[in-house]
């Protein structure tokens, strides 16, 4: 028995999939199954390394046959108060999409919950095809939670399972390769088990359970559509709002504006913060900070874009959160609000490629590109085209707030040509290393 997971106050150490262990256990879950795949292989390997913990509290630990499964299982489990999690990787979402997506519609059981946990490898080195899970996720009209830090890994899977409740929808819990992979200090909490598990159990009365209710077939798929997007989305922006999963960092105060705002979510968000720190930046501007990133709290959106002349968003490979983020402000410049805010993400001002589409970020891409935004946004010529654009639209050209006009000389640029400099030196000098005999992926005989 690892004692790492009888700990329940101070300080452990940990990988994150052994973080998503531990938060279930600190989470009264009832149920975990899945099917082991990079990067989330070792969430199964932990199981079976505190077997007798789980065994002892009627914890059910089990592999699947496959992903499909797993996710009928998951539904299954919300015939009751049963907090359950499918784990899985990326490509295996595919693989369950079809049970999800009727489990979602049915939905997830109030006073209890329903996470699918995806691991995404962004830099695909273990994974054939280049997959990211949010986008199958929305069109299964699931909400996509995206923990950052280590803490968060931990203390969201209770919070996954709460959010999951208070909506009823099924949640995509997703970490990425780095997250999984990657381990730190956090704080833990006392283990906390199920009311119904295999040592306490139920019986189910199949004749009270209503077939409009769980099963999906027309004409009760239009009336369950309207509810997820019409009343359970909307219930659940709310609750995370009110958790602050989603929240506002560095906001600015008596209807100040800031020259630049982001949006990210993620482990982005730690890149982000890493480059800032390293750039002299840190705290200098307003961040939403989303740990939902589909569906997108438009609330929040509008709170930061009133105050902000330029507004990035920073995520790993294709755009995700930029769309949403583009849509909604759509929406809100057609209701008279946020007329001078501009969005970068994936482009930056004058033609400069913007955070990369492909592959993942790290804090040295973060870093690059941080400063190519600064310095495509506020040199001379660009700071000049946006007064005249400013001005165009009612706002003075020459303002003596803290807006884009003045950000040009509150920064270090020589810092930030030298850090562009360097990170791309150490690109360009990797010594030269002799050759090894290439050692091929290996994968399961299924794939």
């Amino acid at each position: 028995m690892d004692p790492r997971f009888l700990l329940e106050d101070g300080t452990g150490i940990f990988t994150g999939n052994e973080l998503i262990v531990k938060g279930a256990i600190e989470s009264r879950v009832s149920l975990i199954t899945g099917y082991p795949g990079s990067p989330l292989a070792e969430v199964f390997d932990t199981l079976n390394n505190i077997g007798g913990l789980l065994t002892e509290h009627g914890v059910v630990a089990q592999i699947a046959n496959n992903e499909a499964l797993a996710a009928a299982r998951l539904n299954g489990a919300q015939m009751e108060e049963i907090r359950a999690m499918a784990v899985m990787k990326s490509v295996g979402l595919h693989v369950a999409a079809d049970a999800l997506a009727l489990g979602n519609m049915a939905g997830a059981t109030a006073n209890a919950g329903a996470l699918v946990v995806v691991g995404d490898d962004t830099w695909s080195e273990g994974t054939q095809v280049p997959a990211d899970s949010r986008f199958l996720s929305q069109h299964l009209y699931m909400p996509v939670m995206e923990p950052a830090t280590f803490q968060e890994i931990k203390d969201w899977v209770g919070v996954g399972f709460e959010l999951s409740s208070a909506s009823r929808l099924f949640i995509t819990y997703l970490v990425t390769s780095n997250q999984a992979d990657g381990g730190g200090s956090v704080t833990v909490s006392p283990n906390r088990f199920p009311r119904l598990s295999a040592r306490r159990r139920t019986r189910i009365d199949t004749s009270a359970i209503s077939s409009d209710d769980r099963v999906i077939i027309p004409p009760v798929t239009t009336v369950k559509e309207s509810q997820v997007v019409e009343e359970r989305h909307p219930r659940l922006v709310a609750a995370a709002r009110e958790r602050g999963i989603n929240a506002i960092l560095n906001p600015l105060a008596g209807g100040a504006r800031s020259d630049l705002a982001f949006v990210t979510s993620g482990l982005a968000y730690v890149y982000l913060e890493h480059a800032l720190h390293i750039l002299g930046l840190t705290g200098r501007f307003p961040i939403l900070k989303l740990g939902i990133s589909y569906p997108l709290d438009v609330e929040l959106l509008a709170r930061v874009a009133e105050s902000a002349d330029n507004l990035c968003v920073v995520e790993e490979k294709r755009a995700f959160i930029e769309p949403q983020v583009a849509a909604a402000l759509m929406r809100l410049r057609q209701e008279g609000h946020c007329r001078h805010t501009r969005l970068w993400g994936k482009h930056f001002p004058n033609g400069v490629v913007g955070f990369p589409e492909t592959q993942g970020l790290s804090p040295t891409l973060a870093l690059q590109h941080l400063g190519r935004l600064l310095k495509s946004l506020f040199d001379g010529s660009v700071t000049q085209a946006i007064a005249v654009v400013a001005a165009a639209d009612g706002v003075p050209a020459n303002r003596n707030d803290n807006g884009s006009t003045s950000l040009k000389h509150s920064i270090d640029w020589k810092l930030i040509e030298s850090e562009l400099d360097r990170s791309a030196s150490g690109h360009q000098s990797v010594p030269a290393v002799p050759a090894v005999p290439a050692r091929t992926p290996s994968f399961c005989p299924g794939c």
